[in-house]
């Protein structure tokens, strides 16, 4: 398998299909409900948006984090889902008919599709998903948080106790503290540089699959410095330390 394939497989999630059965237990793997997450739209004014740019993904694997952790649902693949959406122009529906949900969700073998957006305005963020049903081709809920930019991790956990509710997985206080309780990061800054460190993974992946090695090469030296640069602001940032080991692996064998 090529290097940055093997980069990329360390950050992802399996995907499959599965029957209904909602219950943390740990459902086998093969019986459980596909679910597709969607990146989540950028609606921050245009002056600030590229700062926020990273939670398009970031806020997005956050959830399917959270999702996958319940044992219940098989997370579409990031890189398979990126690339059916980019071909199908599915992001420019926003999933909000039943055609375009029916069609993502075959093509993904998806039950459920997750979509969502996020705004940023003066230190004040709103995050937003709407949660469809494949099978009835219905948006099965729809929820909003609003808090303090600062405290992001905590909106975004209130909207995966949403989430489930929407999908009505039997979560025991227990298992729901032990979700809500594990945070990446608490901080901004670096966030916002992981996931802008994984953004840069990805793409370099594309690049190196239509032969632009060189190309590809600089962004995974752009990504190491921005898992670098997060982990200066959270030495403890569990996820952007696997992230640096990985490059410090592939690089020199890449080049």
């Amino acid at each position: 398998m090529p290097v940055l394939a093997v980069v990329l497989s360390l950050l992802s999630a399996g995907c499959s299909t599965a029957p209904q059965g909602h219950h943390t237990a740990g459902i086998p793997r093969p019986d459980r409900a596909g679910l597709a997450v969607l990146n989540f739209k950028n609606t921050t004014a245009r002056d600030q948006a590229s700062q926020f740019q990273p939670w398009e993904y970031g806020i997005a694997t956050m959830l399917s984090t959270d999702l996958e952790a319940l044992g219940v649902f098989n997370i579409v693949e990031r890189e398979r889902l990126r690339d059916i959406v980019r071909e199908y122009e599915l992001q420019k529906s926003d999933l909000v008919d039943k055609e375009t949900v029916v069609k993502l969700g075959r093509l993904t073998a998806a039950k459920y599709i997750l979509t969502g957006s996020f705004a940023e305005m003066n230190g004040e963020l709103r995050m937003a998903v709407q949660i469809f049903s494949v099978e009835e081709g219905i948006q099965l809920g729809a929820a909003s948080m609003n808090g303090e930019t600062d405290k992001f991790f905590m909106i975004e956990k209130k909207l995966f106790v949403k989430v489930i509710d929407f999908l009505e997985v039997m979560l025991d206080e227990e298992d729901k503290a032990r979700i809500v309780n594990s945070v990446e990061t608490k901080s901004v800054d670096a966030s916002l540089r992981n996931y802008s460190g994984e953004m840069a993974m990805a793409r370099a992946e594309e690049l190196k699959r239509i032969g632009k090695n060189k190309d590809a090469i600089i962004l995974l030296h752009e990504a190491r410095e921005k898992f670098s640069e997060a982990l200066e602001y959270d030495p403890n940032f569990l996820r952007a330390k696997k992230n640096l080991a990985t490059l410090a692996m592939a690089i020199p064998i890449t080049l």
